[in-house]
């Protein structure tokens, strides 16, 4: 008899890093999308011996600081990225350059994706850029500083006292909604 799970029986994987808690919160939200029990929600902290080959498809979700995404997302992503290929996808990129509405901020946010493509030469089937949050009550005093800075010369709110949550949770919704509905139906 064979032990190997059937395409269908395996759960979709959602792998992500989170450095304040705004990315952890967008997964679960995309969890809450899909039927219960068919998917494993894993922190890269924690996926190191996570493998894309043993799911039925593979989202990934990284935040970004200093213009990179997560260095445990990217190696995880170059280890497994010719299984990643052989699946549905998709990635998620959270930034506060996704909340701009301007040109310069859609075009910050796809050169960042671009370099994580180029980065670990997995090119996803689908990519999302996704508004985070401004977190100055959770960082720390010299990021407290520096974002206030950042933000101060973009027009964004830097009164430190409180956070800014710039994530369009109904457009989540929807997304998590398209995502279950394209990796659920490749499952049959």
């Amino acid at each position: 008899m064979n032990s190997t799970p059937a395409a269908s029986d395996r759960p979709i994987l959602i792998l992500f890093a989170s450095n304040h808690g705004q990315t952890e919160k967008i997964v679960h939200r995309i969890v809450d999308c899909f039927p219960e029990d068919t998917v494993a929600l894993v922190n890269a902290k924690d996926g190191h011996s996570v493998a894309a080959g043993d799911f039925d498809a593979v989202i990934v979700a990284a935040s970004v600081h200093a213009g990179h995404h997560q260095r445990k997302i990217v190696d995880w992503v170059k280890h497994n990225r010719d299984e990643l290929s052989a699946r549905p996808n998709a990635f998620l990129s959270v930034s506060l350059s996704a909340a701009d509405e301007d040109e310069e901020g859609r075009e910050s946010e796809a050169k960042m994706i671009r370099d994580f493509t180029e980065e670990t030469g997995w090119t996803p089937a689908r990519s999302e850029p996704i508004a985070g949050a401004l977190k100055y009550r959770e960082y720390d005093a010299f990021t407290r500083l520096f974002m206030k800075l950042l933000m101060k010369h973009s027009d964004k709110p830097f009164d430190t006292s409180k956070d800014y949550d710039y994530t369009d949770w109904e457009a989540l919704d929807r997304l998590g909604a398209e995502l279950a509905g394209t990796f659920l139906a490749t499952r049959v």
